[in-house]
């Protein structure tokens, strides 16, 4: 099988292609389906230092009843200190036009302290169920790594790319920002054509928006534009509890943002439930939201209850309805 071209291959960790350790965002495990359906140890690849072996990664999958898992291990070939983080959960999430599958991109951090050379050790394990190892069928999955000592570097990575503070205390605020409610927020135009080819369109020198330094969004209350301009400043968002994460994703959409889009969705994938699997469905399709659909056709197909609901009688798009059957019943 071959790798996705959009995946470079000297951030992808397989086989014996060079990778330098420092550079490696993603561990690659091929025929992922076949391994899952036939336990065993398999070898997965390793990253480099210049051209010297570094570390090298195995994974042993398992099935337990109708539960398959993944364990991965990693060998050090220097004698040193062995820090690494690796996707955090076990959720897929499926890239339909590219036809690949990814994990989780959070990370966790597993610090193994100062190894002599050649020391195997288990790092995680993944478990998916039957359903998840169908969709995996025919396709890679990339699981997100990281060699990068965050907490070394990201302290001083946040200080400079972390704007918020100009949120409160607008100081050489160029432009007015006006909510449907009638709340103003003083912003920088710099700022927002950086993040957002929406607002870089807005924003040229010859637009209505532009000469007036003001807009308004009738459609966007004030709450919802507070943490749209917060996470275009900070790049992340505060207060995650209090979030209608349905109106950030079709406020990403809107905006462009693919950064608070892989937010939103990550946010409402662990919201999906019997009560609302269908309209996570419907609004996925609307805004083409692949990871999101998956999880909810997934979820439906374990809770057919969730079809029990007033909701399926108001999707009129009968392409949606016509997926939906196909895959209850493949």
């Amino acid at each position: 099988m071959e790798k996705m071209d959009y995946v470079m291959d000297n951030y992808v960790i397989l086989g014996h292609q060079p990778c330098q350790t420092r550079e490696a965002k993603f561990l690659c495990i091929d025929a992922i389906y076949e391994k899952l359906h036939r336990p065993n140890y398999y070898d997965l690849g390793g990253t480099y230092m210049q051209e010297i072996g570094e570390y090298w990664f195995v994974t042993r999958t398992d099935q337990i009843g109708d539960v398959f898992l993944i364990h991965i291990f990693i060998t050090n070939k220097l004698e040193g200190i062995v820090s690494l983080s690796l996707s955090s959960g076990n959720t897929v999430i499926f890239d339909k036009d590219k036809n690949i599958a990814f994990l989780s991109p959070n990370l966790n951090k597993c610090d193994f302290g100062k190894l002599e050379e050649s020391t195997f050790k288990y790092v995680t394990t993944y478990s998916f169920d039957i359903i998840e190892v169908d969709m995996l069928k025919g396709k890679q999955l990339f699981i997100p790594i990281s060699f990068v000592d965050k907490d070394e570097n990201a302290s001083s990575l946040d200080a400079v790319l972390d704007f918020s503070p100009l949120l409160e205390e607008p100081i050489g605020a160029d432009f007015t920002i006006e909510s449907e409610d009638g709340e103003k927020f003083l912003v920088h135009k710099v700022l927002l054509m950086a993040h957002s080819e929406v607002f870089r369109a807005m924003l040229k020198e010859d637009t209505a928006e532009s000469k007036n330094n003001c807009v308004k969004l009738i459609d966007v209350n004030k709450e919802e534009l507070r943490h749209l301009l917060y996470f275009i400043y900070s790049g992340t968002l505060k207060e995650v509890e209090n979030i209608n994460f349905f109106n950030m994703l079709i406020l990403a959409d809107r905006f462009n943002l693919s950064g608070l889009r892989e937010l939103s969705e990550h946010a409402l994938i662990q919201q999906i439930s019997i009560e609302n699997a269908l309209e996570m469905l419907a609004v996925a399709d609307s805004y083409n939201s692949h990871s999101l659909k998956t999880a909810s056709l997934i979820f439906i197909k374990k809770n057919k209850s969730a079809l029990e609901n007033n909701i399926f009688d108001e999707i009129n798009n009968a392409e949606l309805i016509r997926e939906l059957c196909k895959f209850l019943v493949s």
